[in-house]
């Protein structure tokens, strides 16, 4: 891990207040708060109206010398939970940073203006369509570094349809831009990255965890012992989720035969909810199974759950499986691409199949202090698990602020 001290930025990302402006350039400051910056005249100056500063006009050009004495991030964030936890932890890894969330809650007339305030070092945006675009639009005005974190493919590659012709064009065509221009592109998985070379061509990249509120789901109570609950949590969007739950019921048929007080418990929404819906409706053991749908009170599921079961053929990186283990749960995963990889080497793999799911659970549940190691593992694995991950992207970002 990173020392904790301030570290000291390279001469060539900063201007001491001292340094006198040479003689081509006025220095003109926006603010009584704000950084100076250096506008070279012979470049193009850009004015922006940041209604976080009262309206005040804000003087840059295309090229800028921030006075401070630590690099500031913004991050362009679709996903606010996934920022906050990124930024928090990143912060306290390392008090050098100073990291600000612009998510999509922030109107977007704030967040643009923000972020072409001219204030930050570095970008990171988590999708291509709409935060990517305006992270490369700051690039090309500022030279600012972009970082693009990719979290899947379906939506970016159409996997399913679900787009349009012409939006199809217009995802690929604004994701070609961005990946082609970042200066470094993260992937949440290896199976991500794989994925979306099939379509886009893709310049320097790394694979990085995803940071999460691993306390948020860390159970602190215990399940209750006169009955065994296995549980899912998914996303019941696509039909090779569904499918995968449908695998899981019927890999468990002969569990249920064998343990009488054993509950399935399906948490999860989507349009193949019914699909779902439908086969539980003749399942032989369809009374010992609830289908919650959309639910708000994840932990409180996995607090009273005492196995966790996942099966998908569609997942960049569930953090449904992460979750779990962040509670503690033993987790029995099928073994494809993203779902794999997110269990690491805590939970217990297993084929994709009806056979394989009825295999791994039965042993799990048969042998209790095989479940207790299992469960161990998960807790011991989340630990350090966000902490772990922030540090990826302070070590891609300092790569990129100090070459």
């Amino acid at each position: 891990m990173r020392s904790l001290a301030r570290k000291e930025i390279p001469s060539s990302r900063t201007t001491p207040s001292s340094t006198i402006p040479p003689p081509e350039a006025t220095r003109v400051s926006a603010s009584s708060e704000s950084e100076d910056t250096t506008v070279d005249r012979h470049h193009p100056v850009v004015v922006v109206v940041d209604p976080l500063r009262s309206g005040e006009p804000v003087v840059v050009s295309r090229r800028t010398a921030h006075t401070r004495a630590m690099p500031r991030i913004a991050l362009l964030h679709a996903q606010q939970d996934f920022a906050a936890a990124l930024a928090a932890t990143a912060e306290r890894l390392d008090p050098a940073y100073e990291i600000d969330v612009l998510s999509q809650s922030r109107s977007v007339p704030s967040r643009v203006a923000r972020t072409l305030s001219g204030r930050y070092d570095l970008l990171q945006a988590d999708e291509t369509v709409r935060n990517g675009l305006l992270g490369l639009l700051t690039k090309r005005v500022y030279g600012t570094p972009l970082v693009v974190c990719i979290r899947g493919w379906d939506d970016y590659t159409n996997a399913h349809g679900q787009h349009s012709w012409i939006e199809h064009q217009s995802i690929k065509h604004r994701t070609r831009q961005v990946i082609g221009n970042a200066d470094c592109t993260l992937f949440v998985s290896r199976t991500c990255r794989e994925a979306m070379r099939r379509h886009y061509a893709i310049g320097p990249n790394r694979v990085v965890d995803r940071p999460f509120d691993v306390a948020r789901f860390r159970n602190t109570t215990s399940a209750d012992d006169s009955e065994t609950t296995i549980l899912t949590v998914t996303n019941l969007r696509y039909p090779q989720k569904a499918r995968g739950v449908t695998t899981i019921l019927a890999g468990l048929r002969a569990v249920f035969e064998t343990i009488d007080d054993l509950r399935y418990v399906i948490a999860g929404d989507g349009q193949e909810f019914d699909t779902v819906a439908d086969f539980v409706a003749s399942y032989p053991h369809r009374d010992r199974v609830e289908l919650l749908g959309h639910r708000d009170d994840v932990p409180q599921l996995l607090g009273s759950a005492d196995l966790f079961v996942y099966v998908s053929y569609l997942d960049a990186l569930p953090m449904a499986v992460l979750e779990a283990e962040a509670a503690g749960l033993p987790v029995v995963c099928g073994a494809t691409g993203g779902p794999a990889e997110a269990v690491g080497t805590a939970g217990q793999l297993c084929p994709p199949t009806p056979a394989g799911i009825e295999d791994a659970v039965s042993e799990l549940l048969s042998e209790p202090r095989h479940r207790a190691a299992r469960s161990i593992a998960s807790r011991e694995r989340m630990t350090d698990y966000t902490e772990r991950a922030a540090q990826q992207y302070l070590d891609a970002w300092d790569d990129l602020l100090n070459r």
